[in-house]
């Protein structure tokens, strides 16, 4: 099956370069590392023993990644790290990362662009984090005997069904891998039905606990005013949001000012290429909106649109309750619980949640989040906390020492790929 997927990709090389070369015309950074993408990465630029090429598909996944990367530079000095990512939030987020060597935009899965990335980096270890799994370049580690680690693996049931649908390719592919390293059961599940040995995967939970950064009160001060809100100002946030929810978010909230009107809503769709459709809606809707970018100058209002990246994480120490996204519209999947549970908010999300299942049930079980469905109880919800500040500090405290409890998946990934390096051929 791989040697009918090797070849087709070397069809596909000839089409993809110049239709790839224009989609990255509309990116803000991809089109800066194009040859990237047709696998000129940037060669090492210093002499080193080992070379660990770690992939993080994303922003969240770059930030999962970095503590590890940390505590494996502390340990290993004159590691190179090479850092692969596909997105530009990822590019952004792993730019302001110095300790790392070098930076680049992942190669497409085609033979002639992994076959050129791989003799510039030659790695001693490749590690993908989250999910990204491509069967080519897979392969061509597996055939010159270099290692592949997943780490805060994430399958889940629909993608499993999805993979073994292609055959045996999907199949062959995580059987290849040196090792499996889940978030959770369900990720443990999920490699047993694909086939890996017992021997080769394990859970050892999320490193994006550990990645979370606490803030100080001045510093929650400083977003505060920032934000131009009061301190006595209620306010919920909607983060990372997708088409269709917003919908439901502003039909609450409108619900919501009838019964307490200094409320404020942050609403943070999670492409900032939508926020001129989310604009769009909130005028149609005839809410009063300010965009984050131009707080300084506006008057005030009932929903303040996030328009500027990287600052979501943050924004969540500003509210009492939050509504994590990509969750009340088919498929769904749901982004992450952790930032806002690990600011003390009370959390509710829609009904679509398979990519954070193992999250939510736990949190659910210990009274830190709820499901919604539609605005109505949406509304019923937030009005419920809002009105109950007791019960809002209960939830705050054992959000707080659920987060301390998942912490040190980073600590056990760093020594899982630290032995890994120390057996892998020198360069």
């Amino acid at each position: 099956m791989i040697f009918f997927y090797h070849l087709l990709s070397l069809f596909l090389a000839v089409l993809l370069v110049p239709l790839f070369s224009l989609t990255t015309l509309f990116s803000r950074h991809k089109w800066k590392g194009l040859i990237n993408h047709f696998g000129w990465v940037p060669a090492k630029t210093r002499p080193c023993k080992k070379t660990l090429w770690l992939h993080a598909l994303s922003m969240g996944e770059v930030v999962a990644a970095t503590p590890v990367l940390k505590l494996l530079r502390k340990q290993s000095p004159e590691l190179y790290i090479a850092l692969s990512v596909t997105t530009d939030s990822g590019y952004a987020t792993a730019r302001n990362l110095d300790f790392i060597d070098s930076v680049f935009f992942h190669p497409l899965d085609c033979l002639p662009f992994t076959q050129l990335a791989l003799s510039r980096i030659n790695p001693d270890l490749y590690v993908v984090t989250d999910t990204g799994f491509w069967p080519g370049l897979i392969d061509l580690l597996h055939r010159k005997n270099v290692p592949a680690l997943l780490f805060n693996g994430r399958i889940s049931e629909r993608a499993v069904r999805r993979y073994l649908r292609t055959g045996s390719l999907f199949k062959e592919t995580f059987q290849k891998f040196h090792r499996l390293c889940m978030q959770n059961t369900n990720g443990e599940k999920a490699a047993f039905a694909l086939g890996v040995s017992r021997e080769h995967f394990e859970v050892i939970g999320d490193s994006k606990y550990d990645a979370l950064q606490t803030m100080t009160d001045e510093e929650k001060e400083r977003v505060r005013q920032a934000f131009n809100l009061k301190a006595d100002t209620p306010v919920w946030i909607a983060g990372s949001t997708h088409a269709g929810e917003e919908e439901i978010i502003l039909n609450a909230h409108r619900q919501l000012l009838a019964k307490h009107p200094d409320l404020v809503l942050i609403l943070a769709p999670r492409r900032m290429e939508r926020v001129k459709e989310v604009a769009a809606l909130l005028k149609k809707k005839n809410l009063s909106f300010a965009r984050r970018s131009l707080l300084e100058n506006a008057e005030p209002a009932s929903v303040i649109l996030l328009d500027t990246m990287g600052e979501l994480a943050r924004v969540y120490s500003l509210g009492q309750i939050a509504f994590v996204g990509r969750s009340l519209v088919q498929p769904g999947g749901g982004h992450s619980l952790i930032e806002p549970l690990s600011h003390g908010l009370a959390v509710l999300h829609g009904p679509y949640v398979e990519n954070i299942g193992h999250v939510s049930e736990m949190a659910h079980q210990q009274g830190l989040a709820w499901q919604v469905a539609n605005p109505e109880e949406l509304e019923q919800k937030v009005h419920t906390l809002l009105k109950n500040p007791s019960h809002r500090l209960e939830i705050s405290e054992k959000a707080k020492i659920f987060i301390t409890q998942q912490q040190g998946a980073a600590k056990k990934m760093a020594d899982i790929i630290t032995q890994c390096l120390s057996i892998a051929k020198p360069d």
